[in-house]
């Protein structure tokens, strides 16, 4: 048999799918073509039918007009195709969006994971806190113990004190009333120098010799 008829043609290599993309927009392009054609089949019947009215030009007329629709139903069709390989090509863009989200999601959720693992469990987060609160303590009683006034003589009572003072000032302020001013210097302030005596000598005044008595 491959003797008389030859051995079979093997068939060719078939090349990769064209996308939906390249499908889409091979129909733009055939829809494009059957526009060009109604709109000369239009203008065809423009001329037949404003011509002279005879039996050949009718004829032709009603040749354009089955032309005119022939060509519109295909662009029907293939504006339907379209539709379909749009709404395909719609769904698998949104596919692959939700593909790359959920990847996305699940780095996410990992990296999450391991940083709350290196900040460590409720335990030590809380035992954390804890030794903060201590520390913080420690500061305030250092701080304390550092601001201590020792220089201060025993049995002082701060509140006392003010007590005193405020006292003290009404009995100032009775005082300043009555007329009364204290110019007294209380003991523990320096007292003041004495004035330094007059340097000019005042010159001696020389007395009066006593007179004698007359001799008789």
């Amino acid at each position: 048999m491959k003797r008389l008829f030859g051995a079979p043609k093997a068939a060719p290599a078939a090349g990769p799918a064209p996308s939906l993309s390249e499908t889409s927009q091979r129909i733009d392009s055939r829809v494009t073509e059957l526009d060009k054609k109604i709109a000369k089949c239009d203008e065809d019947l423009r001329r037949y039918v404003g011509g002279r009215a005879s039996a050949q030009q009718k004829q032709l007329a009603l040749q354009c007009m089955k032309r005119k629709k022939m060509y519109e139903q295909q662009r029907d069709q293939i504006l339907g195709t379209q539709f379909n390989v749009d709404s395909l090509a719609g769904a698998q863009e949104q596919a692959e969006i939700n593909i790359m989200t959920v990847e996305a999601m699940k780095v996410g959720h990992q990296d999450l994971k391991d940083r709350y693992q290196q900040i460590g469990g409720v335990m030590d987060i809380e035992k954390l806190m804890d030794n903060m609160a201590d520390l913080n303590d420690e500061i305030s009683d250092i701080n304390e113990a550092i601001s201590t006034t020792y220089a201060v003589p025993d049995g002082f009572d701060e509140a006392s004190f003010e007590a005193e003072f405020s006292a003290l000032e009404e009995e100032m302020k009775m005082e300043a009333l009555a007329g009364i001013s204290s110019t007294a210097k209380p003991s523990y302030l320096p007292a003041e120098a004495p004035e330094a005596p007059a340097t000019a000598a005042e010159p001696a005044t020389a007395e009066p010799a006593p007179a004698t008595a007359a001799r008789g």
